[in-house]
């Protein structure tokens, strides 16, 4: 009985809502837990016989979890995906009962859901998937999470002697010891050739130590950040041989990749349009993934090809006569591969709107910006427009890194920072790059969709 009110009150919370022009996809989920705790539990029992994919991790894991959907409907699998990325337990079940019927049913053979790193042990322990994948952990909103240490911690705990199948980044030295007391040998992908620009000015290196021994490890390449090839220096702790893994470099650009991957015996090669290395390993990882889930390789990798950004992460929308590139920021990896792929290759003129917020979603704790690797753009010659509530803290970090502050404005609204970034000027042309928090980033959806003739979805299809 529970249940079903459960069930009811948010599938009426979710009509109320649309009929307001809301899009909010958490409060039906918490609505509904209030009246049923149990209620995550009861939505998964005899639905989804081919199992539940969760997907987690630092950075890309909503890109992943499409890529991985493009895949399953390349291979005419039914399943559902929480496509707003709403990711905590409440937005996971809210696209529980969205997808199914008063008494809790759905017709989907699987279902794709990205999870919040710091949710992982309530849903994996209310969900059970089949499959879990983990992108990376990086240093994230530590007023949320803690130290990255504490993050680990819990996924080790989470996974040990668990029946899941785990899909992990073998370059990532923190993500492959999640591995180690798996029931279930884990798939790894990984990146065995990299050619490309690197930041000079990368302070992100989180997990640089052997689990075990806490020794510094030895690294034969490293890419960003902490992820590489790697080794301890006993050589009892090596970098785990990628099941999926990127043997070739051919091309890494702004608009695209092309690269040549080992998947067991078979040579692949593969194009997508999606730009950066960050890119690539989301695309590593949907290939591992589909790879556990038996799908074909052939039809994964032309559905990989087609595959276009997720909402807010590489989205090209017109605003005023320009194109505005939409770009997440949340963590100094992620800001430092937004800056590797867009902003560091010639010519650096591009017009930058830097909108930074530091609502609940955003994390409040804003220190992350300087651990950025702005020094790599100290000659940048663009014009940058700063906005969100944390503008001043930008346009100070930008001061710092050594900008030129004749070239900064700083706007009091998004709708102003937009026509700032877009106003006529001869001099001027290009795409104008977008880079925001979480809550920016959907408010500047919301502000083009409002104030333009192109009208945005709440969510990526």
């Amino acid at each position: 009985m529970k249940k079903t009110i459960a069930i009811i009150l948010a599938k009426s919370a979710y009509s109320t809502g649309r009929i307001l022009g809301k899009s909010g996809t958490a409060l039906p989920g918490l609505l509904a837990e209030k009246v049923d705790g149990n209620l995550m539990s009861k939505l998964v029992k005899g639905n989804f016989p081919d199992g539940i994919v969760v997907v987690t991790g630092t950075n890309g894991k909503t890109t992943t979890s499409k890529m991985i959907s493009d895949m399953l409907n390349g291979s005419g699998v039914v399943h559902i995906r929480n496509t707003a990325g709403s990711n905590m337990r409440r937005g996971i079940i809210s696209t529980l009962i969205q997808n199914s019927n008063l008494r809790g049913r759905n017709k989907a053979r699987m279902a794709v859901l990205e999870v919040d790193e710091a949710y992982v042990p309530s849903v994996c322990s209310a969900i059970k998937p089949k499959y879990v994948v983990v992108t990376n952990l990086f240093r994230d909103q530590l007023d949320r999470y803690g130290e990255l240490d504490s993050i680990a911690k819990s996924f080790e705990k989470t996974f040990a002697g668990t029946k899941s199948k785990l899909v992990l980044n073998a370059d990532d030295p923190l993500v492959a010891s999640i591995g180690i007391k798996a029931l279930n040998k884990p798939i790894f992908f990984g990146i065995s050739d990299y050619q490309g620009d690197k930041i000079i000015n990368d302070h992100t290196a989180d997990s640089v130590f052997e689990q075990e021994s806490g020794e510094k490890l030895q690294y034969l390449q490293r890419y960003f950040g902490h992820i590489g090839i790697y080794t301890s220096k006993n050589k009892k702790y090596t970098r785990p041989e990628p099941n999926i893994n990127l043997i070739k470099m051919r091309s890494l650009t702004k608009v695209g990749s092309d690269f040549d991957v080992k998947i067991s015996t078979q040579l692949k090669k593969i194009n997508i349009s999606l730009p950066g290395i960050y890119n690539i390993y989301n695309s590593l990882a949907a290939l591992a993934t589909t790879e556990a889930l038996g799908l074909g390789v052939d039809e994964a990798i032309r559905s990989l090809s087609k595959t276009s950004s997720a909402f807010g992460r590489g989205e090209s929308i017109e605003y005023s006569g320009r194109r505005v590139k939409l770009l997440l920021i949340k963590n100094p990896t992620g800001f430092n591969q937004i800056i590797q792929t867009y902003l560091k290759p010639k010519p650096q003129s591009n017009t930058l709107i830097l909108s930074i917020n530091d609502n609940i979603a955003d994390g409040r704790d804003v220190s992350w910006l300087w651990d950025s690797a702005l020094e790599d753009l100290s000659s940048y010659t663009g014009k940058i427009v700063v906005s969100g509530s944390r503008s001043y803290d930008m346009a100070l970090r930008l001061k710092y890194a050594g900008f030129n502050m004749d070239n900064i404005k700083i706007a009091n609204t998004l709708k102003q920072a937009l026509d700032l970034a877009t106003a006529a000027d001869p001099s001027e042309s290009g795409i104008v790059y977008a880079l925001n928090t979480y809550t920016a980033m959907l408010e500047m959806r919301q502000t083009i969709s409002r104030f333009s003739a192109v009208k945005l979805k709440g969510i990526s299809k």
